[in-house]
C-alpha cells in the first residue's frame, strides 16, 4: 500500500472535491435570486396591499435585484454601500468599464494595487495601464490620486 502522506493527500483531494460540489450546489441556489424577486414583485402587484407598504417592499426587491446584477458583473459579493458606490460612480463616470469599476471599488476598500492586479490576474504593469486610463476617464488633475478622489467621492452627496 502507499505511504501515509499519499493517503493523507488522497483524503484531502476527496474532501476538496466534496466541498467544491457543495459550493457549486449552494451557488446555484443563489443564481436565481433575481428571477425569484421579480416573480415576487409580480405577485405583490396582484395583492391588495396599500400603496406605501407595497412601494417599500418593491424598493427593497429592486435594490436586491440591482445588488445581484452588480455582483454578477463584478464577480464578487457586495454590501449595500458597495452597490450604492458603484451606482453613483457609474452615473457620474459612465465611460468606466466593468474592470475599472471593480478596481475603483477595491481601491475604495483600501486594497493595494499589487493585490488588485493579482486578483484580476494581470501584471503590475497592466494594473498601471488600467489606473492611467481610469485617471483620464475620471478627469483627474495631474497630481490628484485616484484613491484620494474615491475617498472624497464616498463622502460626497
Amino acid at each position: 500500500m502507499s505511504n501515509p502522506s499519499e493517503r493523507v493527500i488522497e483524503a484531502l483531494k476527496v474532501e476538496i472535491a466534496s466541498r467544491e460540489r457543495e459550493l457549486s450546489r449552494l451557488g446555484s441556489l443563489f443564481d436565481g435570486k433575481g428571477a425569484v424577486l421579480r416573480d415576487f414583485l409580480d405577485q405583490l402587484n396582484l395583492l391588495g396591499i396599500d400603496g406605501e407598504a407595497r412601494q417599500m417592499i418593491t424598493d427593497i426587491c429592486l435594490n436586491l435585484i440591482e445588488v445581484e446584477k452588480f455582483e454578477k458583473m463584478l464577480k464578487m459579493s457586495l454590501t449595500e454601500s458597495d452597490t450604492d458606490f458603484i451606482i453613483r460612480l457609474q452615473k457620474i463616470h459612465p465611460a468606466l468599464n466593468e474592470r475599472e469599476l471593480k478596481v475603483c471599488l477595491l481601491l475604495k476598500m483600501n486594497y493595494d494595487p499589487c493585490d488588485i492586479a493579482r486578483s484580476l490576474g494581470i501584471s503590475i504593469r497592466g494594473m498601471e495601464s488600467i489606473r492611467y486610463r481610469m485617471h483620464k476617464k475620471l478627469k483627474l488633475g495631474t497630481h490628484q490620486s485616484i484613491k484620494s478622489y474615491l475617498s472624497a467621492f464616498v463622502f460626497a452627496d
